[in-house]
């Protein structure tokens, strides 16, 4: 591969939202990474650069950077580490690999749940982050790690994430979803759609800020949410469960209650969404 059609952005773990970000980059841009070879070889079957990576394993990082010495940004989508460890372990390691090479800015996918709000209370890029959770406290110490490597880092703070195959009504329809108490907190989403094309305009951005919240336009309590659905599906209301019940299963992000403002994510990216609210996310204009 010549130096010029060498990719220049990485996206580090190929799941759910980083497969509809490939689908809108030219493939000779990128290369995505994946633990598993088998996916890798697909995705190389449908022309995009792949590396078989995980982040808990150096070599494979450093295999990475010689095959592909031109990248200038990353994209991480992978969450931090679980268990007795580190959970900014991986994080570490790709610091280690990246701080001497041409990399020029890295992008975060964080969490809404650093800023650790429960009162229904808005919160936006200068709200205080002080999670609650240890799954809060993990994205906030990966924010960290990468704001102390130096490189320019753009933390994308991200509510739930959903699409025409995943998400609440999904849930709904397959009997699976259960309100939290009496279904009154507020919630946020974004459609993956959307967020992918949020990834691509960051990437092209000539400067970002150190944190962009991402949502859609309107926060909404999740009982008004699931009622919409149920009327349009004929479906009964779904029960509920307590609190307590949820904390216990460490379920933190149903515990969540903010209202997340996207102003700066639009006026920074110039970017208008295609599912501005759960209306158009769950039925699409053609289909309403």
């Amino acid at each position: 591969m010549a130096i010029a059609d060498q990719p220049h952005i990485l996206l580090l773990g190929g799941g759910y939202t980083l497969h509809r970000v490939a689908e809108l980059l030219p493939s000779e841009s990128f290369v995505m990474t994946s633990r598993s070879a088998q996916t890798c070889a697909t995705w190389r079957a449908r022309g995009w650069n792949a590396h078989q990576v995980d982040l808990e394993n150096l070599e494979s990082l450093v295999s990475l950077l010689k095959t592909y010495p031109q990248l200038r940004q990353v994209v991480d989508s992978v969450p931090p580490l679980r268990g007795a460890g580190d959970p900014a372990g991986g994080v570490r390691n790709c610091i280690s690999v990246l701080k001497d090479t041409q990399v020029e800015r890295i992008i975060y996918l964080s969490t809404t749940g650093v800023f650790g709000v429960r009162d229904g209370s808005v919160v936006r890029e200068d709200t205080p982050p002080a999670p609650w959770n240890v799954q809060g406290q993990a994205r906030l110490t990966s924010e960290e790690v990468y704001r102390e490597s130096g490189i320019p880092l753009c933390a994308l703070r991200l509510p739930a994430i959903y699409g025409f195959d995943r998400g609440l009504l999904f849930s709904i329809r397959h009997g699976t979803y259960r309100m939290v108490g009496d279904g009154g907190s507020w919630s946020n989403r974004i459609h993956v759609e959307d967020l992918a094309r949020v990834i691509v305009a960051a990437l092209s951005a000539r400067v970002l800020p150190p944190v962009l919240c991402v949502s859609d336009d309107e926060p909404a309590q999740s009982i008004d949410i699931v009622r919409y659905i149920c009327e349009r599906e004929g479906l009964p209301m779904p029960g509920s469960v307590s609190a307590d019940d949820v904390l216990k299963a460490g379920a933190f992000t149903m515990l969540s209650n903010q209202r997340v403002r996207n102003d700066l994510m639009k006026q920074v990216l110039g970017i208008s969404l295609l599912y501005p609210t759960y209306r158009e996310g769950f039925y699409p204009p053609a289909t309403r």
